[in-house]
């Protein structure tokens, strides 16, 4: 999956990983940029404890560009199924200073730098969307909206035996830090709706410059995306 911080990516995350026919819930922090990166996941996720054969679809996200592949060409040829999934500019700058400033993050805590991220990230994942053979978009919000609707999508997608479920496991490295969300929220084991911090604010032209880069992303992503 390919998609950016604070989209839901962890809840998404747990609920693939909990499927019968998926191994990885987590990010697994791989570098796809160097050679033999897939035996890396696989070794990765082995010493998570997860089990599985060829018959599982292993899982990974990525959600910084350190961590991306080469180039799309790589992403095709590793014959993975690939999620891209986005999240509305303004609930994700409110939702990385809100973490930022929750674990003393001076980075994550700063609006300018946050608006950066995600402006730049949007891009790449733009990018990928125009070069990428197939891939399945995914609006963050849609997961907790038409829960059902949405996944059953997904399991389709995904030609998955047993379609997945808005209940969800705990994992060995749920919770706990760069392995994804660190709120108790994603220990409740279901979909739990939380509201935009207040107290961030976001200066309205950055505002309106990430709406109008958002529109402009989703537009080409549904566009050459299935869903």
């Amino acid at each position: 999956m390919l998609s950016h911080m604070r989209s839901r990516s962890s809840l998404l995350s747990h609920i693939l990983g909990s499927n019968e026919g998926i191994r990885g819930y987590s990010e697994l922090s791989i570098r796809y940029k160097r050679a033999f990166s897939l035996l890396d996941q696989k070794i990765a996720l082995h010493q998570d404890g997860l089990r599985f054969d060829s018959s599982k679809i292993l899982f990974d996200k990525i959600l910084h560009k350190s961590y991306d592949f080469k180039n799309s060409e790589e992403l095709d040829n590793a014959s993975s199924t690939v999620i891209i999934m986005t999240r509305q500019p303004v609930a994700t700058v409110k939702s990385i200073v809100t973490m930022g400033r929750k674990h003393g993050n001076q980075k994550y805590s700063d609006v300018d730098w946050a608006c950066e991220y995600y402006s730049q990230r949007l891009s790449s994942l733009t990018d990928y969307a125009k070069e990428l053979d197939s891939f399945f978009y995914l609006d963050s919000d849609d997961i907790v909206k038409e829960t059902d609707k949405t996944l059953a999508r997904l399991s389709k997608a995904l030609n998955l035996k047993v379609p997945l479920s808005n209940e969800y496991s705990s994992f060995n490295k749920t919770g706990k830090e760069k392995s994804g969300d660190t709120s108790e929220n994603i220990k409740a084991g279901k979909i739990v709706r939380t509201n935009e911090n207040s107290d961030v604010v976001v200066p309205s032209t950055l505002e309106a410059k990430l709406n109008e880069q958002y529109s402009d992303a989703v537009e080409v992503m549904k566009e050459l995306g299935s869903s």
